[in-house]
């Protein structure tokens, strides 16, 4: 962990401004292999993305998303509550993904990261390859609107298995998990 760590901890727990210069100090050197350093800026800039002033961007922003969510999907960490195991994360990254294709202009940043997901498959082991298939792809081809983003996985033949049957899930269950998630009250609501 770096050693701005209890910074990071202080303007989690603070209620006043994070100056956004100082956000990006934290977020630069923070290697990929630092999830604990991830998880703590990935939860300051949900819980407090607000208080970061003048505001961090969607770029800086849907960067460090993506780095910590494809770190904990690659990594696989079971013992560390702050961070993310393997299958939530796949689920998390399925509701980013959700959340970006219903924004306007996030075309460039979902095919950013759909090209990472992709790498991120081809380069690891079947435990990864997995549950980016069936905790996250077969999700995101539920909803129509991602399927343009990961339709070059029909053309390769190291990605056209997992395509066919990602596909297959996506086309027999339209939006399932957006309609599951629709059901569950969010915290701020109970």
């Amino acid at each position: 962990m770096v050693e701005f760590s209890s910074d990071i901890d202080a303007a989690r727990s603070g209620d006043g401004p994070i100056p956004r210069a100082r956000v990006i100090s934290w977020i630069e050197p923070a290697t990929d292999s630092d999830l604990s350093t991830l998880s703590k800026l990935y939860r300051l800039t949900g819980e407090g993305y607000y208080r970061i002033q003048p505001e961090l961007g969607r770029e800086t922003t849907c960067v460090l998303i993506q780095r910590y969510l494809l770190g904990c999907i690659r990594d696989g960490v079971t013992e560390n509550e702050a961070i993310q195991e393997r299958y939530e994360t796949a689920e998390s990254l399925h509701v980013w993904f959700r959340h970006l294709v219903a924004m306007d202009d996030t075309s460039s940043v979902l095919s950013s990261a759909a090209s990472a997901v992709k790498n991120l498959y081809l380069e690891n082991g079947q435990e990864v390859r997995d549950a980016i298939e069936t905790g996250f792809l077969e999700h995101a081809l539920e909803t129509s609107a991602l399927r343009p983003y990961f339709e070059d996985w029909a053309f390769d033949a190291r990605l056209q298995m997992s395509w066919n049957r990602a596909l297959a899930w996506g086309e027999t269950h339209p939006d399932y998990m957006a309609g599951l998630f629709q059901q569950i009250p969010r915290k701020d609501e109970e």
